[in-house]
């Protein structure tokens, strides 16, 4: 893989010195081949030191025209915002020195909670304030994407994205507007199905499940073949938010109507919530009241042969001899169908009230590449979207166990076709259903009562199309 970056780094770089690209073009291929900015300054240095052709009719017009395109970006100054979680702004704080250093371009980091964040990005946009350039969002923002800059040009002239794995580059995993691509993902997650391999072997079964019938047919049979304080699954159904991923996994329906208003298929949708029910039968004795954290501690505490969670929460503990009692005993499964794997994706986009939007630009590029995607996941644990870091040798060694079906299952991922207040109608009748107080069927009516109310956003129709959530 180092050899086929080195003779890309060749190519590009007589590109440059024959005029065949311009010096903003160079930069933005070397940083889309994971060529860190101290050495692509020094390319460009050497090539500045080449002597230049005595005779000026030999220096090539187009080339002289490009260069023109592109003037310096020094001293702008752009605004970035990112979710405060310790890991996407720690890992922009520390890119910061080195980007201004190279560029002259200022950048000011605006970090938020969660909900804060989409808040501000929205207002921002809404009232075409321009306070944001690049903006850190997911589909949670849909309702103003209308607002963003279309990014396909910069894409193509920079040779930006070949790196991605396809369904991250795609609709839902990439937003879009309009048909055109507003953001580009620079972290992705896919629940997954943790699994114990040695418990496994233990009883005779195999993690070799397709749908939610499989699965739970393997917990059934190691109900019977575990120790007394090992339950067959845990999951953080005291997150009431995090039992959508069990629904959307066995509901193989749709989503938005024909007539572009919220709905689910009634009996597909009822079979999908009996499904969430049944995986709770199989937990511990606190199996509803379990946060994703206290879920985690039960499997890294050795106490669930599966548990169903976003890896990116719990494989670096649970490959910690420090913090797990799983070490070198766990892998990775492939999640059930018949639907889709939930798919956790920020993209980084450019407001177009924006007035940088070039810098803006080079900020995400600098940001968002093959080299950070790697370095990022093994430093901060956030996500790849990065093909080439499910690749890497040196990772593959240390995490077979994990990336391969890890790069299998972001493959499958989708995003559902809801805004917020769309979702949280999802999840909070189905956290009364986990209680008790309502059935599947009723579920479903709330819900259908709760979407008549709220307008699906152009942007979540044509995902619905581009991901076949929409009936026809």
């Amino acid at each position: 893989m180092r050899s086929e970056r080195n003779n890309a780094v060749r190519v590009v770089t007589d590109d440059l010195r024959q005029g065949r690209i311009t010096r903003r073009q160079f930069m933005g291929r070397m940083v889309a081949a994971g060529v860190g900015l101290s050495a692509i300054n020094a390319i460009l240095a050497a090539c500045a030191a080449v002597e230049a052709p005595a005779d000026p009719s030999a220096v090539s017009t187009g080339s002289q025209d490009a260069a023109a395109e592109a003037p310096s970006l020094a001293g702008s100054e752009i605004t970035a915002t990112y979710m405060q979680s310790g890991t996407y702004d720690v890992a922009a704080e520390t890119l910061k020195p080195t980007f201004e250093s190279d560029t002259g371009i200022t950048v000011n980091l605006v970090a938020a909670p969660f909900t804060v964040l989409v808040q501000r990005n929205i207002t921002d946009l809404t009232t075409q304030t321009g306070e944001f350039d690049v903006m850190s969002l997911s589909l949670w923002e849909a309702s103003a994407f209308q607002h963003l800059q279309p990014l396909d040009d910069l894409v193509a002239r920079d040779g930006f994205g070949e790196d991605y794995i396809p369904a991250l580059w795609a609709p839902g995993g990439s937003v879009f507007y309009g048909g055109q691509r507003v953001g580009v993902p620079y972290s992705a997650d896919a629940y997954g199905v943790l699994y114990r391999s040695d418990l496994f072997e233990e009883a005779g079964v195999t993690a070799d499940w397709e749908t939610w019938d499989d699965l739970l047919a393997v917990a059934e049979t190691l109900k019977g073949k575990l120790p007394d304080n090992v339950a067959p699954i845990v999951f953080s159904f005291g997150a009431p938010e995090q039992s959508t991923a069990i629904f959307y996994g066995a509901y193989p329906g749709t989503y938005v109507t024909a007539e572009n208003t919220w709905a689910v298929e009634r009996d597909l949708g009822a079979k999908a919530l009996e499904v969430v029910q049944r995986v709770a039968d199989y937990g511990p004795s606190d199996a509803l009241a379990l946060s994703i954290d206290e879920a985690n501690a039960v499997f890294l505490q050795g106490k669930a042969a599966m548990i169903i969670c976003w890896p990116s929460f719990i494989r670096a503990a649970a490959d910690n001899p420090e913090q797990s009692a799983v070490v070198g005993k766990w892998q990775m499964g492939s999640f059930p169908g018949p639907g889709f794997i939930f798919l956790s994706a920020w993209n980084l986009a450019i407001s177009k009230y924006s007035k940088n939007i070039e810098a803006a630009w080079e900020w995400i590029k600098a940001y968002t590449n093959p080299q950070n995607g790697k370095d990022f996941m093994t430093t901060y644990g956030i996500g790849s979207p990065f093909a080439s870091t499910y690749e890497d040798a040196e990772l593959l060694q240390m995490h077979s166990h994990d990336f391969p079906q890890q790069k299998a299952n972001l493959n499958r991922t989708k995003g559902v076709a809801l805004t917020f207040a769309a979702f949280e109608i999802q999840f909070r009748n189905m956290g009364e259903m986990m209680t008790g107080a309502l059935t599947p069927t009723e579920v479903i009516e709330r819900w259908h009562e709760g979407w008549a109310e709220l307008t699906v956003p152009q942007a979540l129709i044509e995902l619905a199309e581009a991901q076949g959530q929409k009936a026809s």
